[in-house]
C-alpha cells in the first residue's frame, strides 16, 4: 500500500515539522535535511485522530535546506513513497540581510542595484527549489537550487564604482 503524504508544515523558525498522511500508516518516518541532520520517528511519535496519521516534531536546531521525508513500511527498511519541502529559514534571512543593504547603500552609482538583484536571484532559486521539491518531487534539482540560492547569499560591501 502506497502512502501519500498530504501536508508538510514548517514552523517560521524551521524547527518544527508537522506532516499529515493522506493515506497507510507506516510504522517509522526518517527526517533528513541538507545540513545531515537525521531524525527517526517511530509509530509511537504518531497521533492517529480523526481518520488522519499525522505528527509533530521539534528538532533542538533549525532545519536546513531541502527537507526528505521517508515512511518505511512494517519491516522498517522499505521506504514508501517519499516527500520533499524546503527549509527556508536561513535563505529568508540572507534576501532580507540583502534587502536591508540595498536600501541602506549610499554608492552615487548602479552599485547598490547589486544587492537588491541578487535578492531577487536568491528569491527566484529558492522558489524553484520549493516547486522541485513539493511539486515535482525532483530531489536532485531542489537540492541544486537550494545550493545555487545560497551559493549566492553573500552580501557585496564598498561601492566600488
Amino acid at each position: 500500500m502506497a502512502t501519500e503524504i498530504k501536508k508538510i508544515i514548517l514552523s517560521e523558525d524551521c524547527k518544527k515539522i508537522s506532516v499529515e498522511f493522506a493515506t497507510a500508516q507506516p510504522t517509522t518516518v526518517v527526517i533528513n535535511d541538507s545540513n545531515n541532520a537525521s531524525i527517526t520517528l517511530e509509530s509511537d511519535d504518531f497521533e492517529y485522530a480523526d481518520g488522519v496519521l499525522s505528527f509533530i516534531y521539534t528538532h533542538t536546531a533549525a532545519f536546513v535546506g531541502v527537507l526528505q521525508i521517508l515512511p518505511k513500511d512494517s519491516d522498517g527498511t522499505t521506504t514508501l513513497t517519499p516527500a520533499y519541502s524546503v527549509a527556508k529559514c536561513r535563505t529568508i534571512c540572507c534576501i532580507t540581510n540583502l534587502l536591508y543593504a540595498a536600501m541602506e547603500c549610499t554608492c552615487k552609482c548602479d552599485k547598490c542595484k547589486e544587492d537588491l538583484l541578487r535578492a531577487e536571484k536568491v528569491t527566484l532559486f529558492l522558489q524553484a527549489a520549493t516547486y522541485e521539491a513539493e511539486h515535482n518531487a525532483n530531489l536532485t534539482q531542489a537540492v541544486k537550487n537550494y545550493n545555487k540560492a545560497t551559493e549566492l547569499c553573500v552580501e557585496v560591501c564598498a561601492c566600488g564604482c
